[in-house]
């Protein structure tokens, strides 16, 4: 997926990779820059999927048995 920064007018790489946004941290890391998922740094977003953003918000409106 090296050619997708030729259509657009600029590199979104910096905001995608903010941490405010694990989910989106982490599919960049994994999808866009295709680094393994054995990297400190992939690790790291994935964990941060549960613990802050849209994940476990919604995981805490969840009511007993689903």
């Amino acid at each position: 997926m090296s050619d997708w920064k030729a259509v657009l007018k600029t590199d979104p790489t910096r905001w995608l990779l903010e941490e405010n946004n694990p989910s989106v941290r982490y599919s960049t890391l994994m999808d866009l820059l295709e680094i393994p998922q054995t990297e400190t740094e992939v690790e790291r977003a994935r964990k941060a999927i549960m613990e802050r953003g849209a994940v476990p918000k919604t995981l805490a409106k969840q009511r007993k048995g689903g």
